[in-house]
């Protein structure tokens, strides 16, 4: 063998002895460097060093602290944010074809409309048109609303300025012949084994014999706790007296809070006040938000953004202290204002069967019921047995816009009214 071939030949072992060396470093094994049987050549005392002993691997270190599982968080209270962009234009809340007025009468456009925005809570409005309340005759005119984004919405109206009768009037009392619906009949129209039937009251139904109204069919009731309204805070001057007679009587208890709250400062003052009044009373049902101020609902100050975000107060010192929250409000309402944010919901809407297609959890039916035990008038409702298993003992399985009175017809009763608890 030529001396060109023997050094070509030592070069070779060197290269694939490295490359065995390198190999073995990365992958942890042991590679001997003279295999029995190998015959490298010349090459073969290049590396003339012994293999190295193996060793154990090292052990993993032990932590000197255990980590323990983060704790799932407490749920965030919901909070509406205004949007990086306005596109909305406000809304008129009332808006009538015509309005009357008497002659010699002041015209104030802010008394007949009601209307709000979305982000902007205070809405400029423009009238275009001429109203001379000295002179009988109709007066057209143009209402204008804009927010401050820019986005505007017009609606017309008729003002029909009038001069009284010079006559007396007269009749005497009639026969008061509104239409009523028993409740047998009420409780008759939703035959379902889910369904627990109900109603709500204030002081306005006057002296109740609850054990009457419970022996009538009646399960469960929601009382008016506290009223807000026209700057006065109060406690249902009946409250008390019906808590106690309705609890005595076996009926199961929910509360709602009428308010007309404008500011977090103000609802936070007053939420404290009705915390008072629920202290040591045990409720089995939630504590409604019932907000249903709308007719000049701009006197508020307040946008759809804010008006939402005291709900979400509301809902978060109730839950701080312990009680279960629901919103009430109207089919109308739900629908263009309120965004429940995973609450119950008491749906407001006066027909047979409704066709709003949220979720609710209660439904208040009508105001007309009659019921043994209760002299006046009172309102309806129903709630779904499933979606209060701890007070019921069911499985929670059932929503309330698949159940009865949902997706059929919506017929309406007589002399329902706006499907808003009066206050």
């Amino acid at each position: 063998m030529n001396l060109r071939i023997k050094k070509l030949i030592r070069v070779l072992a060197v290269t694939a002895v490295v490359a065995a060396v390198t190999l073995a470093s990365f992958t942890g094994c042991t590679i001997p460097l003279e295999p029995a049987g190998s015959d490298i050549g010349d090459g073969s005392n290049i590396l003339e060093s012994s293999e190295e002993p193996e060793t154990e691997p090292a052990e993993t270190p032990t932590p000197t602290e255990t980590p323990t599982p983060t704790a799932t968080p407490t749920p965030v209270k919901p909070h509406m944010d205004k949007p990086t962009e306005d596109t909305k234009a406000p809304m008129f809340l009332s808006l009538p074809e015509s309005v009357s007025i008497k002659v010699g009468s002041e015209f104030n456009i802010q008394k007949h409309i009601g209307y709000i925005d979305d982000c902007d809570p205070n809405v400029d409005i423009n009238v275009e048109g001429e109203v001379d309340t000295s002179t009988v005759g109709s007066y057209p005119i143009t209402i204008t609303l804009t927010d401050d984004a820019g986005n505007t919405k017009t609606g017309k109206m008729t003002v029909k300025v009038y001069k009284p009768s010079s006559s007396g009037g007269g009749g005497g009392g009639g026969t008061d012949t509104h239409k009523t619906l028993a409740f047998s009949d009420f409780m008759a129209r939703y035959p379902d084994s889910d369904i627990a039937y109900g109603i709500d009251v204030s002081r306005y139904q006057g002296d109740i014999d609850f054990q009457k109204v419970r022996d009538a069919g009646c399960e469960f009731v929601m009382l008016r706790a506290m009223i807000y309204n026209n700057g006065e805070l109060g406690e249902d001057r009946k409250f008390e007296q019906y808590y106690k007679d309705a609890k005595a009587a076996g009926l199961k208890i929910g509360v709602y809070y009428y308010s007309t709250d404008s500011t977090l400062e103000m609802l936070k003052e007053h939420t404290d006040e009705l915390l008072k009044v629920l202290k040591d009373k045990e409720l089995d049902l939630p504590v409604a938000f019932d907000w249903e101020s709308w007719w000049n609902f701009q006197k508020y100050k307040m946008s759809i953004i804010d008006i939402n975000n005291l709900f979400y107060e509301f809902a978060d010192i109730m839950t701080q202290n312990g009680y279960k929250t629901i919103l009430y409000a109207s089919k109308y309402y739900l629908e263009i204002i309120w965004e429940p944010a995973g609450y119950d919901v008491w749906l407001a809407h006066y027909v047979k069967q409704t066709t709003y297609e949220g979720e609710y959890t209660m439904w208040q039916t009508g105001s007309i019921g009659r019921i043994p035990g209760c002299s006046e008038d009172v309102d309806t409702d129903i709630l779904f047995k499933s979606k209060y298993p701890e007070v019921f003992g069911t499985e929670s399985s059932i929503t309330g816009s698949n159940n009865a009175g949902s997706n059929g017809s919506a017929d309406t009763d007589a002399d329902q009214g706006s499907g808003d608890i009066v206050g």
